[in-house]
């Protein structure tokens, strides 16, 4: 085994990247500290996550540090931190080992995707800037890129003056998609790959398990930070008990006698080459006589559907076993006879490699990505195959004959820890950080430059006004303005302008009136951009400028707080809500969505003119998103402010939603892309946005993912006749979105079967949030299906729903006792366990309630082929549980058929079920 810095450190980086023990300089600093403040910020970490290579990673590192005597907190970042219970678990384990453990539960300022895919990151950064006593080290992974939204504000200049971030490259999702052999599928997958890239070159420190995965990034053309290092994960020392060694003892020289797959069951851990190689061991009559799959199922791959065909196919004893924890696993590999097989189409630092060379099991692994890095030399032949078919299979034929190994590692477990445990008490880097931040705060402050801001208006005299007021009230002392009108006839608009321009000419500024034209009329060294009926902070161009010049941006766009109506937010203190924030230059992103920023923006006069400015098109409208687009193609720095600077009103129709079509928007939003490129490039890019267009905005939503539910139930009329109620929930933003549009109250159309039958004005909602749509009259209803429609545009409002007939499809699901006011349970379609499912609510036979199920349920996981989200809850309002005998009905809701144990009652606060069966 290798010991010492003179050895594997240097050599395993291919002379490409630096070590972490080259940072140690020849001894540790005078005088240093040996404690420091420590936050581990992660989505993963073993307690609340079983198994998973960042949590596993984080996990050792918490421990390590809080027993080198630091003080450390886990920010746990994950919707199911809000899981009190489970919380509670993770707070207790990493208290005893002297961790505290902080969760943190993204909350998404909308239901866009932008603002789901950021969520995490903007609340750990609120979180950080929170803290009444600053961390002095952070670190974050890249994948997801977490950290983003606080090393963007560092890099702003905003806050973390004395913080250090150090970035752990664990894998980005670009990497880890092309090492599936798979395609991005997923529209958040783009936010994810920029912030990810973001995250790295942002970071104050990056570390990486191999010099692979850092080449793999300067290759895909990252900007990597000058201290990038590479190091393994930190990782206790072996056990040296004598118990340990007994085992490590008894497990070399074992004969073979069963062969593991350890890994995720997805491709790019090798799970379809794995059983390639095993079924022609087979067909030759050389297979191992047991094999068995351990490891996690995936989300986008059938691995517990591969294992069963396995199963059924192969003449040997086949089972998967997917429900194990890192310890529990490593303990089932430890016994006699067992050889883990690691066939990775690619990997960065594998940690189930680590694992197995930490605890001396017997494995092979394929030669891919850095897992080379990790394993001695002298080894290589004996434990690294061909990433193929055929050299996995024949070297487990190969060792079936012959005592098995154990593999020696390229690194020293006791060396790799002691680097890192002195790197935590040096002073030098971090002061430097500091240093740096307070030079760069020294130059951004030293000057104001001269800024124009740039009013656009048209016909809105009473907004302008607040609009121009919040220009006059700010504070930056170089300013200057100039109020384009866009061709504005009414007399008060008119007179408006006259009072302005008397007011404008005893400050030198400027009313341009112009018809038909946007905003091209400025003057100074910096331009910021306002619309009419937005309003600037007092302090928004102090805190853009500083912004601007602290990172260098060419062009920094401005974060809002929303607010309706036609009144001043300054003096509403319930309009300061939560910030809009936008994610910012993501070029793929970029081409299709508006991620970048608003046409509030701050931006350098000459990069203003050399990009060509804002452009117009007749009614097309997206200047702003066209003109963000001719910037990063240029290759100039646009930055978001993630602090809000302004005030943003909706539900005023302006320059922003002239938009004649969303093909026509998207052309004028990809042009910047297409031009300079030849004619064969220009039709794929073209063809490429149409189909991620499409995929984007399908036709008919899936019903757990729409904001709009409805349920549909029997009912009977005085005479008999069966009759069908269809019950809606309404989005109330949908609902003015529509009378924004169009002037009108919402309307909704029934479709039967596609056909239209029945409509109604929905400007009316019941106290209970339900609208009866529609009562018809339906003698047959077994081949019916049903959907509802927005009248004006056609949009599907829901999904196809269907009451309970003998052909609908078979579910599964159950409601259960509660001792709390709540109602828990669960609903799958065996069928089709990847597709989400609803259940609709009722409370006394009135629909109240439709709620996703999509809960992780730990009993439902081992149900085949399921991830386990198929759990639903919907804790009762405090009027009903108080209500002894409430009955509560639960229905799938597209089926429409009850769930085992509905309907059930409220009996003194506490939810008891039925015993008569239902789905």
């Amino acid at each position: 085994m290798n010991a010492g810095r003179s050895t594997s450190g240097v050599e395993c980086a291919a002379g490409m990247f630096a070590t972490l023990d080259t940072d140690l300089g020849d001894g540790l600093d005078e005088g240093c500290e040996m404690a420091k403040r420590v936050c581990i910020a992660t989505p993963d970490i073993v307690g609340p996550v079983k198994n998973g290579g960042i949590g596993t990673a984080y996990h050792h590192l918490a421990r390590l540090l809080a027993g080198w005597g630091h003080e450390v907190v886990i920010a746990y970042v994950n919707g199911n931190a809000a899981e009190e219970r489970l919380m509670a678990e993770a707070r207790a384990l990493y208290a005893g080992l002297g961790v505290a453990f902080e969760p943190l539960v993204p909350r998404p300022a909308s239901k866009t995707t932008l603002a789901r895919v950021a969520a995490p990151g903007w609340a750990l950064y609120e979180w950080l800037r929170a803290r009444a006593q600053p961390f002095d080290l952070v670190h974050v992974s890249d994948w997801h890129g977490l950290g983003y939204g606080a090393l963007l504000a560092k890099s702003l200049g905003l806050a973390f003056s004395a913080t250090h971030f150090v970035v752990r490259a664990h894998g980005p999702t670009l990497w880890n998609v092309e090492g599936n052999r798979q395609l991005l599928s997923r529209e958040r997958e783009l936010g994810w790959v920029f912030m990810e890239r973001r995250s790295v070159e942002l970071a104050d420190t990056l570390t990486c398990g191999s010099a692979h995965l850092l080449g793999w990034m300067r290759e895909a053309g990252y900007a990597l930070p000058a201290r990038a290092f590479v190091w393994p994960n930190p990782f206790p020392a072996p056990d040296p008990s004598p118990s340990a060694a007994a085992g490590r003892a008894a497990r070399d020289g074992a004969a073979l006698e069963e062969v593991v797959f350890f890994g995720r069951l997805e491709p790019r851990k090798g799970l379809v080459l794995f059983a390639d190689a095993i079924e022609r061991l087979a067909r030759r009559g050389r297979a191992p006589a047991r094999v068995t799959f351990l490891g996690a199922a995936a989300r986008r791959f059938d691995g517990p559907g591969l294992v069963h065909d396995c199963e059924r196919d192969w003449p040997l004893e086949v089972r998967a076993i997917t429900d194990l924890g890192a310890e529990e696993a490593i303990a089932y590999l430890s016994q006699p006879g067992r050889l883990a097989v690691l066939p990775s189409l690619q990997e960065n630092s594998s940690l189930a490699v680590t694992e197995c060379l930490h605890a001396g099991i017997p494995f092979v692994a394929a030669t891919t990505g850095g897992t080379p890095e990790l394993v001695a030399p002298e080894d290589h032949g004996r434990a690294l195959v061909a990433p193929d078919h055929i050299a996995p299979g024949e070297r487990i034929a190969t060792l079936a004959g012959e005592p098995l190994r154990a593999v020696r590692p390229r690194w020293d477990f006791a060396r790799a820890l002691e680097v890192w445990s002195q790197w935590h008490t040096r002073r030098a880097p971090f002061e430097a950080t500091a240093r740096r931040f307070a030079e760069r705060a020294r130059r951004a402050d030293a000057e104001t430059p001269p800024v124009t801001v740039c009013i656009v208006h048209h016909e809105r005299p009473a907004l302008l006004r607040m609009a121009v007021d919040s220009v006059f009230a700010q504070d930056y002392p170089a300013l200057d303005a100039v109020l384009v009108d866009d061709g504005s006839e009414s007399a008060e608009a008119r007179a408006a302008l006259d009072a302005l321009e008397v007011e404008f000419a005893t400050r030198s500024w400027r009313v341009v009136r112009q018809d038909n034209r946007y905003l091209d009329a400025a003057r100074g060294e910096w331009l910021l951009f306002l619309d009419d009926d937005d309003l600037l902070f007092p302090d928004a161009i102090s805190r853009l400028v500083r912004a601007a010049r602290f990172s260098g941006a060419d062009c920094v766009t401005a974060t809002s707080i929303r607010f309706t109506g036609g009144g001043d937010p300054r003096s509403d203190t319930a309009s300061h809500g939560t910030p809009i924030r936008f994610l910012g230059a993501a070029r793929a992103w970029s081409r299709f969505r508006n991620v970048v920023g608003d046409a509030c923006a701050l931006v350098r006069r000459d990069v203003f003119e050399a990009a060509g400015g804002f452009t117009e098109e007749y009614r097309v409208g997206l200047d702003d998103l066209a003109f963000f687009n001719r910037l990063i193609r240029a290759g100039y720095r646009v930055e978001p402010m993630p602090d809000p600077t302004y005030w943003y009103r909706i539900g005023n129709p302006g320059m922003k939603a002239r938009n004649r079509s969303a093909e026509t928007a998207q052309v004028r939003v990809l042009t910047p892309h297409l031009q300079g490129q030849m004619d064969e490039e220009r039709a794929y890019q073209a063809y490429a946005a149409t189909c991620v267009h499409d995929a984007i905005t399908p036709a008919m939503p899936r019903p757990h993912r729409n904001p709009h539910a409805s349920a549909l139930e029997r009912c009977g009329s005085r005479l008999g006749t069966p009759r069908l109620k269809v019950s809606v929930l309404l989005d109330p933003a949908w609902m003015a979105r529509v009378r924004e549009r169009h002037g009108l109250d919402a309307a909704c159309e029934l479709r039967r079967n596609g056909r239209a039958t029945a409509r109604a004005r929905l400007d009316r909602i019941s106290p209970d949030g339900s609208q009866v749509l529609a009562e018809l009259r339906i003698p047959t209803i077994g081949d019916v299906l049903f959907s509802v429609h927005d009248v004006f545009s056609g949009e599907a409002l829901v999904g196809l729903v269907s009451p309970a007939s003998r052909r609908a499809r078979r579910v599964v699901g159950t409601v259960e006792n509660r001792p709390r006011p709540e109602v828990c349970g669960w609903v799958l379609d065996p069928g089709n366990l990847a597709r989400g499912r609803m259940v609709a609510i009722h409370v006394n036979g009135r629909l109240r309630r439709v709620v996703d199920a999509d809960q992780r349920r730990a009993d439902i996981a081992r149900w085949k082929g399921s991830d386990g989200r198929h759990g639903f809850l919907w804790r009762i309002p405090e009027d009903l549980a108080e209500k002894n005998g409430t009955r509560i009905d639960v229905l799938d809701a597209e089926t429409g058929r009850p769930l085992r144990g509905s309907p059930a009652r409220i009996e003194g606060r506490r939810v008891v079920r039925s015993e008569r069966h239902g789905t």
